[in-house]
């Protein structure tokens, strides 16, 4: 990484000065876990809004891979430029893999523990089942959840259902008690008469649960494409946060969800959209993700981080 000291404030100039000289024509994939959930908003959003094309990438595909672990791969192997799983890519920073955070996009964990609504509190849960995601963040994000109340993990059995459609169907059918899942995915849960527990967003805050991911090959081989798609997307973010009718319009977009839905989630997301980026809110992150490790590996944030290209493109935006 040293070799691009002195070459992305350079590239970033050229980009402002020339960037409808210079266009990315070839299709550059950013890859996201699935449809609809508002913590890749801002990539999406980028999108929508048509900043990727202000940057010059004309061509910029939004994949969705179902699971986290299959984005990462997907990010090492090379098969998409950028991802936004963050959670697994944790757990390949841990063995070393050269993945580099550019950007947080979501500053906040998202998930609610959707419960029967017969459930009162969260020891009600003992040995019951609840509906995770293993290899996933909703699985670690539990078990944070659980040792923040001083409950061992072991106090209920832990359901492997991947995707908020097969979790819904669950406990709709009895299946399971709980799931661990995030809006709107649980809105029809929410019709159906189940609550929301908790919302563990309101539990651990400030942590950056989204971030905007590539890696170290790219980084060097076209920092230029990197300005710019994280000028796009910190510029989507910026949007969402500033204006609440455009961010609400965003969600109703990307989350398939009618204004009343879309309203009450931004009114209780949007403080989320932050663009601050640290090595203790990473290591807040990490720390969710070891909580699942029985070793504890010797992690250091700062070797994970690139925020120059973040810095160029707030100065860019005026921020």
């Amino acid at each position: 990484m040293k070799i691009l000291h002195g070459i992305v404030p350079m590239v970033f100039v050229l980009l402002s000065a020339a960037s409808v000289h210079s266009q990315y024509t070839k299709p550059v994939y950013v890859s996201m876990p699935s449809a609809g959930n508002l913590q890749h908003l801002p990539l999406a959003a980028a999108k929508f809004k048509g900043f990727y094309n202000e940057m010059g990438i004309t061509n910029a595909q939004l994949v969705f891979l179902r699971g986290n672990s299959i984005n990462v791969q997907a990010l090492v192997a090379g098969s998409v430029q950028f991802a936004s799983a963050f959670g697994p890519s944790m757990h390949a920073m841990f063995r070393g893999e050269q993945i580099r955070i550019l950007m947080p996009i979501f500053n906040q964990i998202p998930f609610s523990l959707v419960t029967r609504p017969e459930v009162k509190q969260l020891q009600d849960l003992k040995g019951s089942k609840i509906a995770v995601t293993f290899g996933g963040s909703t699985h670690s994000v539990l078990i944070a959840l659980l040792t923040k109340y001083a409950i061992s993990p072991n106090f209920a059995e832990y359901l492997n259902i991947p995707g908020d459609q097969a979790k819904t169907a669950a406990l709709i059918q009895g299946r399971a008690s709980a799931a661990l899942m995030a809006p709107p995915a649980d809105r029809q849960l929410l019709k159906e008469g189940f609550k929301r527990l908790i919302y563990v967003g309101d539990v651990f805050k400030n942590i950056p649960f989204s971030a905007m991911l590539t890696t170290a090959k790219v980084i060097q081989e076209e920092p230029d494409l990197v300005q710019r798609g994280v000028t796009a997307v910190t510029k989507a973010l910026l949007f969402i946060r500033d204006n609440r009718e455009g961010g609400i319009e965003m969600i109703m977009r990307h989350g398939q969800v009618d204004k009343e839905v879309a309203t009450s989630l931004y009114d209780l997301m949007r403080d989320a959209f932050s663009p601050e980026l640290t090595p203790d809110g990473v290591m807040l992150r990490a720390e969710l993700e070891i909580a699942t490790l029985k070793e504890r590996p010797n992690f250091d944030p700062k070797a994970f981080m690139d925020d120059r290209f973040l810095k160029n493109a707030l100065r860019s935006l005026g921020r």
